[in-house]
């Protein structure tokens, strides 16, 4: 690993929740869903790629050939499915097969010949992307590095610089959900992060979820943030009794066409940092 890491170009930070999950837990596991991902019992499906690509493919080292005497029908495992869908996505960005076959390389660092997938680090993420809602790209760069990452793993690299080259991205979770389409499978693009967050960003969450809040205003005010919530009501007993339980807050009534609207205010001062 570490002759591996010697001459990279892009670096990713060392990962506890890979060491635990991927080292520790799924690689060199002999878990059901290895079993799952590997069985070859499915056709090529809606790509419909003709036999002349993919005996290309199999020339070229991007797709293994397990067939008889490289002859007949070959059908494909989960794994290989997804696989075929990277490759016709990075060939969709003008990526030739040799420089492929670099990626396939790149994410079989881990693939022994004892393992009951063909391939353990895309395994472990479609089981990921099959089982939660954090994203999961590809990451291929200029030089042909490619690794795949929870979108927070690209992010810390990212924002410390380890990062060199700039790179192309393919959603895992898109394809996965691609081969899964009675299963709705749910990605959290937002709140992907297992990075703390802070008091402000919590706060704001916590606001936005409420089904009863209309508005949400946030100001700096010295060392503080004050982030106010807004209500609004036609009801003067609901608004009443809104105010009633508030600590910090305001009530205005606004008329239209004789007609009372209530906008109740809840002021709320939140620390910085």
């Amino acid at each position: 690993m570490k002759d591996y890491l010697k001459n990279r170009k892009n670096i990713f930070c060392a990962s506890d929740w890979f060491d635990l999950n991927f080292l520790g837990g799924f690689y060199g596991s002999d878990k059901p869903i290895k079993i799952f991902l590997s069985e070859q019992t499915h056709k090529i499906g809606e790509e419909r790629l003709s036999s002349r690509v993919l005996n290309h493919w199999y020339a070229a080292g991007v797709l293994k050939d397990d067939r008889p005497n490289g002859k007949g029908w070959k059908k494909f495992s989960i794994s290989e499915l997804i696989w075929i869908g990277i490759v016709i996505k990075l060939r969709g960005f003008g990526l030739d097969l040799a420089r492929i076959k670099k990626v396939k390389e790149e994410i079989d660092i881990y693939t022994t010949s004892y393992d009951i997938s063909q391939c353990p680090l895309l395994d472990f993420h479609i089981f990921l992307a099959m089982s939660s809602p954090i994203p999961v790209k590809l990451i291929v760069f200029e030089s042909g590095e490619a690794n795949i990452k929870r979108q927070v793993d690209i992010d810390i690299a990212n924002q410390n610089g380890l990062l060199t080259e700039d790179f192309i991205t393919i959603d895992l979770n898109k394809l996965v959900q691609k081969c899964f389409k009675t299963k709705k499978l749910s990605t959290d693009y937002l709140s992907y992060s297992d990075i703390p967050k802070s008091s402000i960003v919590k706060e704001i969450e916590k606001s936005l979820s409420a089904d009863d809040i209309q508005a949400v205003t946030i100001r700096v005010k010295g060392k503080d943030y004050v982030l106010d919530e807004e209500f609004f009501t036609k009801d003067k007993t609901k608004a009443n009794a809104l105010m009633s339980v508030l600590q910090f807050g305001s009530l205005i009534e606004k008329k239209n066409a004789g007609k009372s609207t209530y906008q109740v205010i809840n002021k709320k001062r939140i620390k910085k940092g």
